[in-house]
């Protein structure tokens, strides 16, 4: 994989900027229901058509990305 390109880069950055902006609606509460969540589910599946590894939360960051990419990451090319 040879990374991402600026736009994708770009994009991710205003997806996650969002996804902080709803996330801390819905925990204050102010989520006013169903619209936000739909938009969270939408926001995350462009965020995965973007760069679908790489999200699992668990307790190792490096589950999921592909040992090329994360080669690269690491600087080992």
């Amino acid at each position: 994989m040879d990374g991402l390109t600026p736009e994708q880069n770009a994009r991710l950055g205003e997806i996650w900027d969002r996804l902080y902006v709803l996330y801390l609606a819905q925990a204050n509460g102010e989520s006013g229901g169903r619209p936000i969540e739909s938009e969270i589910a939408a926001l995350i599946a462009e965020r995965d058509a973007i760069r679908p590894w790489g999200w699992n939360t668990g307790k190792n960051w490096k589950d999921g990305i592909p040992e090329a990419e994360l080669a690269r990451m690491m600087g080992r090319k």
